[in-house]
Parts: C-alpha cells; structure tokens; sequence
C-alpha cells in the first residue's frame, strides 16, 4: 500500500498552537474522516451516501491515521495523516472502462476529492460531480458546528489542487445556499443504449442521443453481472433521479431496467428537476440600493396642492 502524508491546519482566534485544546481538535478528528470517506464515495461513485456496505477498496481508500500535530503559527494547529493513495488503495477500480473523464486518478488520495468538492462549493458551481445533496448538507452543518467551537478555518494545505482548499464560514453559507436550491429527487424513466457497465462499481452508462448521457448507481433486485445481455442494447432504465444545483440530472439510482420497446422512444430525453426559486433572495437589496418603494416614492404629482388638502380637512371640522 502506497502510503502519502496530507495535513489538515486548523486557524482559530484562541485554543489552537502548538498545545491545542483537546476539544477543537477531537470533532476534526473524528468527522473529518466521515467527510473524506463521502468525497471518495462521491469521486467513484458520483453518490456520497449510496445505499448497502461500503466496498472494500473505497473504504480503505479513506483510511487515515493520525501522525501528529504541530503549531502552524500562533492560531494555528496543523494536523497530519497518513492516507492511501488510490491506485493503491482501489486498483481494480481503474482496470474497467472510465465513466468520466473527470473521475478520480490513481495518484491522488481522498484529500484530493475533498479539496474539489470544496473548491466547487466555494464558487457555487451549479453543474457540479463533485457533490449531491446530502454532501452539502453535511458539510453545512459540519462547518456550522466548527464556527461554534471557535475553529474559523480548516485548509487542505499540501494536497495537489491547483489553489488551497478549505471549509470555513463561506464555504459553509455557499453549501446550505446549494442544498437550499437543488431541486427534490424524483422517480424517472429514461430510454438509451447501455454503453458501459462498471460490475466492480455497480454503474451503468446510458446514451440517449450523440452528447447526451447519463449514468446509474444499479440499486436493483438483480446481480449488475446479470444484465450483460442488456449490454449495447437499447433500454428503459427508472429509478430515484438526484439532480444538481442546476435542475440537471447528476445520476439515477436505478432499481428497474428491461429491453426498450417502442413505446419507450417517449423517455429518450434528459429530465430535469423542479428548481425553485428563492424568491427572498431576489427581493434582497443590494448595499445601497433603494427598493422599488422608495424610488417610486415621491416620483408621481400628488393630485392636489398641501393647502387645497388643509382647506378640504377644515370644511369636515
């Protein structure tokens, strides 16, 4: 097993150094790991919570261990790990046909998810892979609760990503503001040719027409192995739709699938979710911005003069 040091700093107004107070640090060690095991989950399996056991390979590919920690400053504590790479880690997961293009490489470790997840959540990316609704409810709640402690930021400091990655207020307030809009999961029924089937991964890839794809976690009754005489077929494939932030399709939780008849051909097409729009955000005022209210406020002629209305009132005396 081919084993990389990746360090978690941790900044704090107070309680962090080189002496850290066994309460900041305790949470971090003990649900940070949760997240990195969800952001291989969702790396492999564009799921961070698919249902059953976690595959062997995928939860080795998480595995840290703790080495140390060591002052990062006078607010700051850096703790380090051990983690497997994933070449090493899961292996037979890169012997099958890729899935994405932007799946995960077999250098790079479950730091490296997490840091992108992080990165996209940070932009407010509405077409990301790299989490799903429950991810961003987590890690929401996880950065709420690190607030609370007194621990203001939490950096990914040496993994390989292009900028450094961190969980902090913003990110927390950008993941709750994705989950909020990310439309509700719904049963659909999508028509495609099975293009690729991932056994050790338990995926289907499904093409509908030229560009257009999706792909399913197979939740079915069924061994994955025995729908190889689906393969390169046209089929009609439903289950649980889980979409983006976007309303697009992220993937299908697949428990049925049968050879496509021709009344089928009315499901070849993408569906999308329900976004609902937040209607409080579009009426909040920008930093000094005046509401239509006030704009319109003095702009309209009254219909008569201050001394024809007080003339009115003293005839009603």
């Amino acid at each position: 097993m081919k084993l990389i040091e990746r360090s978690f700093e941790l900044r704090g107004p107070h309680g962090l150094g080189a002496k850290p107070r066994p309460e900041l640090i305790g949470p971090v060690l003990t649900h940070l790991r949760d997240r990195l095991q969800d952001s291989v989950r969702m790396g492999f399996l564009h799921s961070s919570r698919p249902p059953g056991r976690i595959a062997a390979p995928l939860k080795a590919a998480a595995e840290v261990r703790f080495l140390g920690h060591s002052a990062a400053g006078p607010d700051g504590t850096r703790l380090r790990f051990e983690v497997p790479s994933f070449g090493s880690a899961a292996s037979r997961y890169f012997q099958q046909q890729r899935l994405w293009d932007d799946g995960p490489q077999p250098e790079q470790t479950a730091f490296e998810l997490l840091g992108a997840a992080l990165h996209d959540v940070r932009a407010g990316s509405l077409e990301s892979d790299r989490f799903d609704p429950p991810l961003l409810r987590r890690l929401g709640a996880f950065g709420s609760r690190m607030l609370k402690l007194g621990i203001e930021r939490i950096a990914l400091v040496d993994a390989t990503l292009p900028d450094e990655a961190a969980l902090d207020a913003q990110v927390a307030s950008a993941a709750r503001d994705l989950s909020a809009r990310t439309p509700q999961s719904r049963r659909i029924r999508i028509t495609g040719r099975l293009d690729v089937m991932g056994a050790s991964q338990g995926l289907l890839k499904v093409h509908l027409r030229p560009g257009e794809a999706i792909t399913a976690l197979w939740e079915g009754p069924v061994e994955i192995d025995s729908l190889r005489g689906l393969f390169n077929q046209d089929v009609v494939i439903e289950g649980e739709g889980v979409f983006r932030p976007s309303g697009s399709l992220l993937r299908l939780d697949a428990d049925a699938i049968a050879a496509a008849q021709a009344q089928d051909e009315f499901f070849r097409q993408l569906p999308t979710g329900l976004v609902e729009r937040d209607f409080r955000q579009a009426a909040r005022l920008r930093p000094d911005e005046s509401s239509a209210y006030a704009r319109l406020f003095g702009s309209l002629p009254a219909e008569e003069t201050d001394e024809e209305f007080e003339a009115a009132l003293a005839t009603l005396r």
